[in-house]
């Protein structure tokens, strides 16, 4: 059963990706994450990252709609999303397939550079794109960045969201890294 924190947590998840604030997440919510990262980065719609990137999107949505929309209707309400979290954070090879996933389009998406970090800049890209106005960015990054070297690297990144599903303590870094819960 989900904590408190976690379902506070779980919410700001969900309002990532509820662009519209419908109140529901639908394909088309995922379509447009892809649609604003493709124009921040400067892909072509028909580019190999694009493509890429539509594809996982397209993944994600189906295995969620699939996993959660107990309705049936084609959308994941809140309740329907925190149930479906709470079923993954009970599975391990869930959670860990599902967290992997998220590190990595992070990476691939967001470190533009390709040096495998991520620094403040890429990260109030990363938060604009999924909804979470910028200027969050100078604000969390140094609570995140828990070595202050400047950046999050692959294993910082895993640790933090890790941390972000999993904790339940009100004073733990992870709890910032999307802004305000």
């Amino acid at each position: 059963m989900l904590t408190e924190l976690q379902t506070r947590k779980l919410v700001k998840y969900f309002s990532m990706y509820d662009a519209d604030c419908s109140g529901c997440i639908e394909a088309e919510n995922f379509e447009q994450i892809a649609k604003k990262l493709a124009a921040r980065r400067n892909w072509s719609f028909r580019s190999p990252r694009y493509l890429t990137l539509v594809n996982q999107f397209e993944y994600d949505w189906k295995h969620l709609r699939a996993a959660a929309d107990k309705s049936h209707n084609g959308q994941v309400n809140l309740e329907e999303w925190l149930s479906y979290y709470d079923g993954v954070l009970n599975d391990s090879d869930r959670y860990y397939q599902s967290l992997r996933t998220l590190m990595n389009l992070v990476l691939e998406a967001f470190d533009v550079n390709e040096d495998g970090k991520i620094r403040e800049p890429e990260w109030g890209e990363f938060l604009s794109i999924f909804n979470v106005s910028p200027v969050y960015a100078p604000r969390v990054f140094p609570v995140i960045d828990t070595d202050s070297n400047g950046y999050l690297d692959r294993a910082g990144l895993m640790s933090l969201l890790d941390d972000f599903f999993h904790s339940d303590e009100s004073d733990c870094a992870a709890n910032q890294m999307f802004g305000p819960y």
